[in-house]
């Protein structure tokens, strides 16, 4: 039953998002009756095209399989581009790619889906501080990333930096020239011997 609420859902949405592009219905027009698996762990999708170029729900075996990476989800509810970044196709090639495209056209304005339950300006807001909180939580991250790493390699080193192991492999490297060369000369001390 969940996974149909779920196909029911993301065929509603996505329609929706496709009346507003009527170049990526028509890309969708040559695969009608083909049919794509999206697996987003822990839920699987299989969504098919109809006659007019729009998303109906499927059964059956898939064309193509798309899997989503789940930990861009939240990320794409702001930027649709978000969820293209970390994602794996599989079968039809011609199909894929048009999937892939329609995909990436495909805009969501977070604003006027919701202003239809709340109001213009509480949506403008609502959705202003989301991205305000997707921002900081972004920013934190990465100023954790950068702390932890400065913390890991200067302050407690239990890592070396990227120059330490650049400048240690090319002494390795001298290092294993140097013996090779020694190597030669002790062959050619022994042969002069013999």
């Amino acid at each position: 039953m969940l996974p149909d609420l779920a196909a029911g859902a993301a065929v509603r949405l996505l329609n929706r998002l496709l009346e507003r592009e009527t170049s990526a219905r028509e890309r969708l027009l040559p695969f009608a009756g083909r049919a794509a698996q999206f697996e987003v762990p822990p839920f699987v999708l299989l969504l098919g095209i109809d006659s007019d170029g729009r998303f109906t729900a499927a059964a059956g075996t898939a064309d193509v399989t798309i899997t989503v990476d789940p930990t861009s989800l939240p990320a794409a509810m702001l930027d649709s581009s978000a969820l293209m970044r970390n994602v794996r196709l599989s079968g039809d090639a011609e199909f894929a790619q048009a999937l892939s495209q329609v995909l990436q056209r495909l805009r969501p304005e977070p604003e006027e889906e919701l202003a239809r339950f709340v109001g213009d300006a509480a949506a403008v807001r609502i959705v202003g501080v989301m991205r305000a909180a997707a921002a900081t939580a972004a920013d934190s991250a990465s100023r954790l990333a950068r702390s932890a790493t400065d913390y890991l390699v200067a302050e407690n080193p239990m890592l070396v930096s990227r120059n330490e192991a650049d400048a240690f492999a090319r002494e390795v490297s001298a290092l294993r020239d140097a013996v090779e060369r020694l190597d030669k000369r002790l062959a050619i001390v022994q042969a002069r011997r013999r």
